[in-house]
């Protein structure tokens, strides 16, 4: 009898684990592709707005801007997608071919952040143009790193990396409320707003350090756990 209900029962728990499974990489598209989205729309509008209803099209769709948001987009999606452990073990050919698409993107992603702070340095603070440099610098730099150690083998100094990687390119997310929570408190200045858009990138590197000790941790206990049972 006990025997025909465990037949009969469904697996719910593997389905459940399937559908928790993708909730963190659907949260953080989201997540990333909200400013990006809505930045760029703001653009389209200014670039297609009437001479003298606004800046006459400037700060619209300029070539460092396309390809700034198509990097970011492209980064977003699918480094996001490279949290889904599920899909990194039943396809992991496509987890490779996405991560060096991912990879491209970030780097283009960068080298246009570079080139869109100095179009805009007449418009910005130097501590937010500063700011704009090292988030750039460091994401490159921590994607070059990444890409080093999957080379080398070395898979938790390169999940490391690119979880860095992938919080300084959620920053313009973690932005959007810093500001808005920020300028409602220290009210709008140029310093204000150059520490609050740190503010998004110093949050989003603290989260990962904390997100990538946690995990080390983890697999710690389960070498140690492993260790324990074999003796």
């Amino acid at each position: 009898m006990n025997l025909e209900t465990s037949h009969a029962t469904p697996p719910v728990r593997p389905v459940r684990k399937r559908r928790a499974g993708w909730l963190l990489p659907a949260g953080l598209i989201v997540f990333g592709l909200i400013p990006i989205l809505a930045n760029a729309l703001r653009r389209v509008a200014l670039a297609v707005a009437p001479d003298g209803s606004s800046s006459g099209g400037d700060g619209g769709m300029t070539l460092p801007v396309i390809l700034h948001v198509v990097g970011a987009t492209v980064f977003v999606v699918l480094g996001a997608l490279q949290f889904s452990g599920g899909l990194r073990r039943r396809r992991p050919s496509w987890h490779r071919i996405a991560g060096r698409v991912a990879i491209l993107a970030a780097l283009l992603a960068a080298a246009s952040g570079v080139w869109l702070a100095f179009a805009t340095l007449a418009e910005s603070s130097p501590l937010l143009f500063l700011f704009r440099l090292l988030a750039a610098a460091g994401m490159a730099m921590f994607i070059i790193l990444g890409f080093r150690a999957i080379r080398q083998r070395r898979l938790p100094q390169h999940q490391a990396w690119m979880i860095r990687a992938f919080a300084i390119g959620l920053g313009a997310a973690t932005q959007v409320f810093a500001l808005g929570f920020g300028e409602a408190i220290f009210g709008r200045s140029e310093l204000s707003i150059a520490l609050l858009n740190g503010a998004g990138w110093a949050i989003n590197l603290a989260v990962a350090e904390w997100l990538i000790r946690r995990t080390l941790r983890r697999a710690a206990r389960r070498t140690a756990d492993r260790t324990a049972v074999r003796a």
